[in-house]
């Protein structure tokens, strides 16, 4: 069967004005007043902003400009945040859907498993992160360190089950440097080629099973947890490996009858964190 001219151009007129009228129809403020409700939901602490929303081909939404803040406090800002449902799931009693976005010069992307169906809503999800400079992260640089910089890549797993969620990442921060507030064996600045972390949140619990930085200056090994509700209590294990040249330096800081056990590249120093952010306490091992 030959299609003719005129009804190619016909067919051609109606997919365009239906998507014209789809993109300028679109309910952008009604969808974004559900998708910041359903966001935060069950969380009271956490509240979610969009600047706006607009209709995306494969079929699915672009969000614009995305903050997440708990207790008023800016945690990350998104630049974008696309979501796209498998043509599947719509005929599913569980949604499925695809997400990438944009983040500080960085991407993420990955898949999101929702259902409705189990006494309350369910998310499960993972992703992989690339490329993001952690200096535009708002959370990190409320740590106590004047600066800290560098490119993040990773995996990272998420599921939120009533008012039980979790998070988990397995994280490598390069070409890392950190500005510090007080000086830390005579330095003003640490720098880290990579740092590797094995991280847990669960709920308001963040677990640092290990992570292993390796510098010019000293490698460093850390354990322990954060409880990020109240006033944010520290309890961390930290093991210091000074190199060769920064050992040398700091000899005249640390009392002799200590120095004289270690060896540059093979003792550590151990010390414990406890406290708040705010007002962290040292000892040593």
């Amino acid at each position: 069967m030959k299609i003719s001219k005129k009804s190619l151009l016909y067919a051609v007129y109606i997919i365009a004005i239906t998507g014209f009228f789809l993109y300028y129809l679109f309910p952008s403020d009604t969808l974004k007043t559900y998708l910041t409700y359903r966001l935060s939901q069950g969380h009271p602490d956490i509240t979610v902003t969009i600047d706006r929303i607009s209709p995306v081909i494969p079929p699915g939404i672009n969000l614009h400009d995305v903050g997440i803040v708990h207790h008023n406090d800016t945690l990350i800002d998104l630049d974008s945040l696309k979501i796209m449902p498998t043509i599947l799931s719509l005929f599913s009693a569980k949604s499925t859907v695809n997400f990438k976005g944009r983040i500080n010069s960085g991407t993420f992307s990955g898949r999101a498993e929702l259902d409705d169906n189990a006494g309350g809503q369910e998310i499960k999800g993972n992703g992989r992160i690339s490329g993001v400079q952690v200096q535009e992260i708002p959370a990190l640089q409320r740590l106590p360190a004047d600066k800290i910089s560098g490119v993040l890549n990773g995996n990272f797993t998420y599921a939120n089950a009533g008012p039980n969620r979790s998070l988990e990442g397995k994280l490598t921060l390069s070409q890392c440097r950190i500005d510090l507030n007080k000086d830390l064996f005579s330095l003003k600045s640490l720098e880290f080629r990579d740092i590797v972390a094995d991280l847990t949140l669960k709920n308001d619990t963040l677990t640092i099973r290990q992570t292993r930085a390796k510098g010019n200056q000293l490698d460093a090994d850390l354990t322990g947890t954060i409880a990020l509700s109240g006033q944010t209590a520290l309890n961390l294990t930290i093991s210091v490996t000074p190199h060769h040249l920064l050992l040398a330096k700091i000899e005249k800081t640390i009392p002799m009858d200590f120095l004289r056990k270690k060896k540059a590249g093979k003792a550590a120093i151990s010390f414990k964190v406890n406290g708040t952010l705010d007002e962290p306490g040292f000892s040593l091992n």
